[in-house]
């Protein structure tokens, strides 16, 4: 019978078949999903340590590793981290790219320490030079960005540029332009810093500590030095490219040096152009560069290309077409980029010599959280892969790239194309699954060399430079800061409030409604003004006499005596009888007038004997006599009813206006 319904209805059976089809789809496709959340969760790390970047050298810069005594050279797309100095010498400027649209740059003998570097703020110490921040892309409700100088702290409020200037003898100016604001604060005081205005603390005299405001200064060189280099930067810089997430930065000057296209295997790929890799031989990714220790990512890669930051440190290198490009996500992207110091795998099993190539799209990163537990690690190419890797892409081979392991890290080394042999070794081999095996010894840590330490091969050693010339290492900042915290709010309370809170909003107070409308409750005054304060008691004296200091205190309801006949008695008024009133026949109940004396004084009276009588002529000014005694006024006649014996009253009618009697 059913079957029979559904033939006579082929359009329900249809219908009833899709409908299953999806609800198979859609369940198989909420379990595909899981599975690629639970096991392909993309590239995630345990260190994600913020990075700046320098952007710029001119002459020669030195840097100083968080940790470390010895300086090191500079140089194109070094990173920074927390923690790290970097000073110039006499001829020389550098540029550090905090993110894609916020620079700081430093002018000739300056130094600056990076003491804060993360998400939620940045903290910057300028010890000595001139330093110009510019801040493209701020926001103060969720982000901070200090910097500090000897006795100085600067919290910026709005977008603009700030200068520092730091002589050195310890003189600080600060100065805000193009629509700047901030608070500036010193060991004891703390002021606002508005747009186009210059403050200079004064360090001497009975005013130390106190700050100077005059309009900014005319540009000097400094100054139209910074400007031509924004004006170079804005005509570069590309802000519109949706090839990659906010989080990748460092890549918004590629289009000045290749070209973006699509690839159907992996989306948006950029490839350098032909003239900008034939100025290297032999050109591959991960080549041309230095490899340097920085804590805490390790063994990081700094490319010599002035395009070498972002495609060296997000997304992965891939061969397509007969050419290299660089892939901002790979296969494993899904939430986010993060910034890593090298993305490519390492072997160091060949005659001590260290080989690297850069991770294949499908290749996660041996550094990542999920690499050893997952199913498509890291792993060495099978015989039928090399295969094809030999004939559809034979660049791959010529991309593994050697040093020897005595010179890896040190700066002057060159390193070269693995050989065939070498390259297909590195290849076919299991790559490391950690960090090299090699870590930098220090100036200061390594002493005199014995013989065992010469013969190591596993020792690298960084480059080293003389120190900043004439820099002087001294405190800054208007109190002392610590890594991570800011110090606007707690300067503001110090330095402004006498160390008072500011004024919050009181959720308590709710809004109120008047005549005119609903009224806004609000907060009032500077700061949050203090309660009353509470009276002590001595627990020695009943706080209901208080030892008779509060007398005219009205007794309690319980400290009232019983109410019996004898009290009440005494409780009673007593009624004073008064005097019937004065009439006018003059009863003895009269009150008689007593004569004024006159033998009196006259003080006794109220007269004043330092004033002259007053005259009584009413044209000249009236007299004001003494008040005489009140008397009081006389009672009305009393009423008497009528009697028996009286006659009765008359009624005589109202007179008549009838007109006179006419006579004839």
């Amino acid at each position: 019978m059913r079957s029979t319904r559904l033939i006579r209805n082929p359009g329900a059976a249809v219908s009833f078949y899709f409908l299953f089809l999806l609800l198979i789809l859609a369940v198989t496709s909420l379990i595909a999903r899981a599975a690629d959340d639970d096991v392909d969760d993309g590239d995630e790390y345990d260190v994600t340590a913020r990075v700046v970047r320098v952007s710029l050298i001119t002459g020669e810069v030195s840097v100083k590793r968080n940790g470390n005594a010895d300086w090191e050279r500079a140089r194109l797309n070094t990173p920074l981290v927390e923690g790290d100095a970097i000073s110039t010498n006499g001829d020389s400027r550098v540029e550090i790219q905090i993110d894609a649209r916020n620079f700081v740059r430093l002018g000739a003998n300056s130094m600056l320490r990076i003491v804060t570097l993360r998400d939620e703020g940045i903290a910057l110490s300028v010890v000595e030079g001139t330093a110009s921040v510019r801040l493209a892309k701020f926001d103060h409700e969720h982000e901070y960005f200090e910097i500090d100088a000897p006795k100085t702290t600067l919290a910026a409020e709005k977008r603009g540029l700030y200068r520092i200037d730091v002589s050195r003898e310890g003189r600080v100016r600060l100065s805000a332009r193009d629509g700047g604001r901030a608070r500036i604060y010193s060991e004891t005081s703390g002021f606002a810093l508005r747009d186009g205005r210059t403050a200079e603390l004064v360090i001497e005299g009975a005013d130390a500590g106190d700050w100077e405001f005059i309009p900014a200064n005319v540009a000097d060189a400094w100054d139209s030095w910074v400007e031509s280099r924004e004006r170079y930067l804005a005509e570069r810089l590309r802000y519109d490219v949706q090839y990659y997430d906010n989080y990748v930065w460092g890549g918004e000057d590629l289009d000045a040096y290749g070209d973006w296209t699509y690839a159907n295997d992996y989306g948006w790929i950029w490839r350098p152009h032909t003239t900008v890799t034939n100025n290297y031989y032999d050109w591959a990714p991960y080549r041309y560069g230095t490899w340097v220790w920085i804590l805490p990512y390790g063994w990081t890669w700094i490319g010599d290309e002035p395009w070498g930051w972002a495609p060296y440190h997000y997304g992965r290198w891939v061969y397509y077409n007969n050419y290299w490009a660089w892939c901002p996500r790979s296969h494993y992207y899904r939430h986010r980029s993060w910034w890593r110091p090298a993305l490519v795998a390492f072997n160091i099993s060949f005659g001590d010599n260290v080989c690297w190539y850069p991770l294949a799209y499908h290749q996660r990163d041996p550094r990542s959280r999920h690499h050893p537990n997952s199913n498509d690690r890291l792993r060495p190419l099978r015989a039928d892969e090399i295969a094809r890797l030999q004939r559809v892409n034979p660049a791959y081979y010529r991309a593994v790239t050697a040093l020897a392991a005595k010179d890896f890290g040190t700066d002057g080394t060159r390193a070269r194309p693995a050989g065939e042999v070498l390259a297909r070794r590195a290849i076919a081999a299991d790559p490391l699954r950690s960090d090299l095996p090699l870590r930098p010894v220090s100036a200061s840590e390594r002493g005199p060399e014995t013989g065992e330490q010469r013969t190591r091969v596993t020792v690298a050693r960084p480059a080293r430079v003389a120190p900043p010339n004439g820099l002087v290492e001294r405190p800054t900042g208007a109190a002392t800061r610590s890594p991570g915290v800011a110090l606007d709010s707690e300067l503001r309370r110090t330095r402004i409030l006498n160390g008072r809170d500011g004024l919050v909003a009181r959720p308590d107070l709710q809004p109120t409604s008047g005549a005119s409308g609903s009224i806004e409750s609000r907060p009032i005054g500077a700061v949050t003004r203090p309660g009353r304060p509470v009276r002590e008691i001595d627990p020695r004296i009943d706080p209901r006499n208080d030892a008779g200091r509060d007398a005219n205190r009205v007794p309690d309801a319980n400290e009232l005596p019983e109410r019996t006949e004898s009290n009440e008695r005494e409780r009673a008024p007593v009624r004073i009888p008064v005097r019937p009133p004065a009439n006018e026949a003059g009863t003895p109940g009269d009150r008689q007038v007593r004569p004024q004396r006159t033998d009196t004084p006259a003080r006794e009276r109220g007269d004043r004997i330092d004033q002259p009588a007053r005259p009584e002529s009413g044209e000249q000014r009236r007299s004001v006599d003494r008040p005489q005694r009140y008397e009081r006024p006389a009672a009305p006649p009393t009423y008497t009813p009528p009697t028996r014996n009286d006659p009765p009253p008359r009624n005589d009618p109202p007179p008549r206006n009838d007109p006179p009697p006419r006579s004839d």
